[in-house]
């Protein structure tokens, strides 16, 4: 077109053509600085709504009102400063103020020496085809607005499984972004979903028209939950991330391509065609970027030939006309481009002779997309009625709470997750303000967050605390967005309330890791340091920055790379490492002692991820532990010289066996001292002879031998008083016997030591070695304190026979006291004599046979023996009267068992013998006295006495009766059990003494009864 003016030799009739077209023209005056109009067609009058008169000489700019800042008016100021073609669309403004879109192609006219003198401006009204693009792409807007901010993944599929759409959430899980996703297959593109639950739950979905929901580990999606669900076009899957090592949640990406526009601006295309053969002679960048071909691929040749031109009968129809002289203002006909997509044009044709030659000038306008205007404002509408019901359905199937509110604060709408997460169901909120359920802390910034929000500022995913039905406080995480000109708030939130004590139990562990004094090393699979914390660089020397990223060798000495990579290997096979110690070197080059503990670091999979090296510095532990040894050596030494002297006091305190006590000290005195023979000597006062008590080393004994004082060694040590050191024993002066034992033994040293206890001496103790010997001060006061625990033992031993011997004494004149009592009470209360010794001795016989103890039978002698003490204390009226005693005279006779424990019981040693002068008068059905025992409440010890009582004073002559026989005593003995007697020690007392004997008899070896 840029020759045009060159070739055109009737500008006349190209006036008419333009004047006549349908579409404005404007042309400007490019040599002018403001680039003036110099020609209008009517068609631009129409559609301004101004006269040329009051354009002419203006610029195009008055139709922008104020309205100026607009990309498209760039597009043509770069385009005029270039001296190019443009095709923008424009907001302007008629004459009358109406908005009205403008679709403008601007063209340089250049003259013929190629200076650009004019522009040509081509001006379509397309009002309708903006519109209906608007409102089609507010609708998507909505849509892939609140599709593209969830946090869980949505994939829509045609039948054939082919991506239709996806939002931001599902493409960051695949690892894709959507454009490189859509219009390609979902198996072709992830092979690996086949065997998959995720793609099983796809097929069930399709296959049944139900709802399907599946859990899967998938690569590269990771572990994701996915929910399918079948539409009319195909299936639908919602999609969450599950493996809870996702970072926190981007802001939602808006999505402005799930759907392709529907219709690209169409651009003016101007045509030049030869009439002759009707073939391409020139064409302009509009139309070859309209029809998609380069100019080589259409100059010279016929639409036809093009593949251009559609097949309907529009061409011959214009051509007629044209030849006719007809003049033609407009006519749909058809186009295809390269692709073979149809364009609808309304074109204007006028004939031109060109360089003699008839040729025809085209001009087109698209009108494709504002006939295409009315049909989709009407599948819109139906579209946007079938998508919001499937929308609602797809919402209720999520798992997060997605939600608008009104300009109060209200609940709009809101899907049915708001039951799971908040315990509302959603007809519960519809209405309500949504502070009402903010946990009362978190108001206020909630309040600000929404202030933000509704001002249009950057949408930001924020956290706060909601109140659930329950009471419980439910953390929850929010994406929010406010379209321009709508006063709803779109919302998206989901539960983390667990994912945020998940993050607190991950901040709290990297805070122990950073604050932990051992290093803590993470490693990826190929070896190499992932972390490093500062108990690392401590140890090593190496800051976090130079660790990181180099292989884990950097602390490993070389000859360790074996083990090293022997333990990786293991670890990662599932294996369980105890903590070992090993070497590594730091950045000084020194080698560090150090504990290793490796574990491996396991994804939700189990699968193994990495390893994990904690160390920790041992080398003040391992120089610790050297001291501990040697410590502890000696401590063992202390703890046997000092368990040895406890054994030696225990001995002394509880064992009255001297020679037991003093082979104690001997074994001490060898074992501690190191000895190789100890003999210990007690000194007898009446001889002065030193005799051997005990030995250890020797291999002849030597008891038997004895020692004079002031002879020999020994004696020398027992006469000074004082220790004695003898280094070299051949040289000493000692006896020809004892010089010929030390030579058998082969001893050469020579200490001894006096035994001294309170001022005195009672024996020696002798050390000998085979080996010369200089005694420390230790080993001095080691064996020091062992003698003074010889001869504490010793002391301690012939006083304890001291003490012995006189408590023997003293015991026997108690028993010897207590008889003379029995006596004496025999005597005064003419009892036969003998009567208190023989119900004495049978009472312990019969108590014996009843099983009770030694210590106990002492009791019972003793109290036997006193049975009727208390006597003394009844007047001789009374206890003397020969006949029956009176009522009163009974009473104060009963009252002597009293009388009895108030004699005895003042003499501490006598208490435990009270029970038989106290209850020897109780019977066995309660009838007795003093109290009136009944059974077993009386004392076994009584109840064994009262039966051998009555019977041996039934057998004996009394002043006022003679002496039973024994069988009729035994008789009474046998009828009183069960009223007077125990039953049990009477049948006791008959297996110790039969019927037929006339003696007392022997004790029988039948098993006691037990008390």
């Amino acid at each position: 077109m840029s020759e045009l003016p060159m070739l055109l030799s009737d500008v006349q009739l190209l006036s008419q053509v333009v004047g006549s077209s349908v579409v404005g023209t404007v042309i400007t005056d490019a040599l002018q600085d403001d680039q003036p109009m110099v020609y209008v067609n009517p068609a631009f009058e129409r559609m301004s709504g101004y006269l040329a008169a009051e354009l002419l000489g203006r610029n195009c700019r008055l139709l922008q009102g104020h309205d100026r800042d607009q990309p498209g008016v760039r597009e043509i100021r770069q385009a005029i400063e270039q001296q190019q073609s443009v095709t923008v669309t424009l907001r302007n403004y008629r004459q009358d103020g109406r908005l009205f879109y403008n679709e403008l192609t601007l063209s340089p006219l250049r003259s013929a020496a190629g200076t650009v003198t004019h522009f040509v401006e081509f001006h379509n009204d397309v009002t309708a085809r903006e519109e209906a693009r608007q409102h089609e792409a507010q609708l998507q807007q909505q849509l892939a607005s609140t599709l593209g901010r969830m946090t869980d993944g949505f994939v829509s599929l045609d039948r054939d499984l082919n991506f239709i759409y996806l939002n931001a959430a599902a493409a960051s899980i695949s690892g894709h972004r959507p454009e490189d996703l859509t219009g390609y297959n979902l198996l072709t593109t992830f092979p690996d979903l086949a065997d998959s639950a995720v793609f099983q739950a796809i097929g069930r979905a399709t296959d049944t028209g139900t709802v399907q929901s599946a859990v899967s580990h998938l690569e590269p999606f990771g572990t994701v939950e996915a929910t399918a669900y079948p539409a009319e076009d195909g299936i639908s899957v919602f999609i969450r991330d599950i493996t809870g090592h996702h970072q926190m949640q981007q802001e939602l990406r808006v999505s402005e391509e799930r759907f392709s526009k529907v219709f690209q601006a169409s651009p003016m295309p101007i045509v030049i065609t030869r009439w002759s053969d009707q073939r391409l002679i020139d064409v302009n960048e509009a139309f070859l970027h309209q029809v998609g071909c380069l100019r080589e691929e259409v100059i010279g040749r016929t639409f036809q030939e093009s593949g251009l031109w559609d097949d309907n009968p529009d061409h011959d129809r214009l051509s007629s006309a044209l030849q006719e002289g007809n003049s033609v203002r407009s006519h749909e006909v058809h186009l295809r481009t390269s692709s073979g997509k149809a364009l609808d044009l309304v074109i204007s044709m006028v004939s031109v002779e060109l360089d003699g030659e008839l040729c025809m000038v085209s001009l087109a306008r698209d009108i494709t997309s504002e006939k295409a205007a009315q049909e989709v404002l009407v599948e819109s509408a139906q579209s946007y009625r079938r998508i919001a019901t499937e929308l609602q359905r797809t919402l209720d199937l999520s798992l997060d709470m997605i939600t608008s509110f009104d300009a109060e604060g209200r609940f709009v709408t809101v899907n049915a997750a708001c039951q799971q997460i908040l315990g509302y169901a959603p007809e519960e909120l519809l209405g309500r303000r949504y502070l009402d359920f903010v946990h009362p802390d978190d108001r206020a910034m909630t309040e600000w967050e929404d202030d933000n929000i509704t001002a249009g500022k950057a949408t930001v995913v924020f956290q706060n605390r909601y109140l659930h039905r329950s009471g419980a406080v439910v953390w929850i995480e929010w994406a929010a967005v406010v379209l321009p000109g709508d006063p709803v708030m779109y919302c998206v939130a989901r539960d983390i309330t667990e994912r945020r004590a998940a993050e607190q139990d991950l901040a709290f562990l990297a805070a122990i890791v950073e604050a932990s004094h051992d290093s803590i090393v993470g490693m990826e699979l190929d070896d190499t340091i992932r972390s490093w914390n500062a108990g690392a660089e401590r140890l090593y020397g190496y800051p976090a920055a130079e660790a990181i990223g180099q292989p884990i060798t950097l602390i490993i000495p070389s000859e360790l790379h074996a083990e090293s990579v022997d333990v990786f290997r293991r670890v990662a096979q599932g294996e369980r490492i105890d903590a070992f110690e090993s070497i590594r070197m730091g950045k000084d080059g020194h080698p560090r002692s150090v504990l290793v503990t490796v574990s491996a670091v396991l994804d939700v999979a189990g699968e193994v991820v990495g390893l994990s090296k904690i160390t920790r510095d041992i080398s003040a532990r391992l120089a610790a532990e050297e001291q501990i040894q040697t410590l502890n050596k000696d401590l063992r030494q202390q703890l046997r010289h000092v368990t040895g002297l406890r054994t030696i006091d225990q001995a002394i305190a509880s064992s009255g066996d001297l020679s037991m006590t003093l082979g104690l000290i001997l074994d001490n005195v060898a074992q501690e001292l190191g000895a190789d023979a100890v003999t210990l000597l007690l000194l007898d006062p009446h001889t002065l002879n030193l005799e051997y008590a005990g030995t250890r080393g020797f291999a002849t004994p030597l008891q038997g031998l004895a020692v004079r004082v002031g002879n020999g060694l020994a004696g020398e040590v027992a006469l000074s008083r004082k220790a004695l050191n003898v280094p070299e024993l051949q040289h000493a002066p000692i006896s020809p016997a004892w010089r010929e034992v030390l030579s058998r033994e082969r001893l050469m040293t020579y200490y001894g030591a006096p035994l001294l206890a309170k001022g005195k001496v009672v024996g020696v103790i002798e050390v000998l070695h085979q080996e010369p010997f200089d005694p420390s001060v230790r080993w001095l006061e080691t064996f020091e304190m062992l003698t003074g625990q010889a001869a504490i033992a010793v002391d301690n031993a012939r006083l304890f026979a001291e003490l012995e011997r006189k408590n023997l004494e003293l015991r026997l004149a108690y028993d010897e006291t207590i008889e003379g009592w029995a006596r004496a009470l025999d005597l005064r209360d003419k009892e036969t004599e003998g009567h208190s010794r023989r119900v004495t001795e049978t009472t312990v016989e019969l108590c014996r046979h009843l099983g009770l103890s030694s210590d106990q039978l002492v009791e019972v002698r003793r109290g036997a023996l006193l049975h009727d003490i208390g006597k003394m204390a009844i007047p001789d009226a009374i206890l003397l009267k020969p006949g029956q005693l009176t009522e009163e005279e009974w009473v104060l006779m009963k009252e002597h068992p009293g009388h009895a424990v108030k004699l005895l019981s003042p003499i501490k040693f006598l208490r435990p013998a009270l029970d038989i002068p106290q209850y020897h008068h109780e019977k066995w059905d309660g009838t007795g006295y003093p109290v009136g025992l009944q059974g077993e409440a009386i004392p076994l010890t009584a109840r064994a006495f009262a039966v051998v009582d009555v019977f041996d004073a039934l057998t004996s002559d009394r002043p006022y009766r003679a002496a039973w026989t024994r069988e009729r005593a035994l008789k009474h003995i046998q009828n009183g059990a069960g009223t007077h007697f125990d039953p049990r020690v009477v049948e006791a007392f008959f297996q110790l003494f039969g019927a037929k004997s006339s003696t007392w008899p022997a004790l029988n070896q039948k098993a006691p009864l037990q008390p």
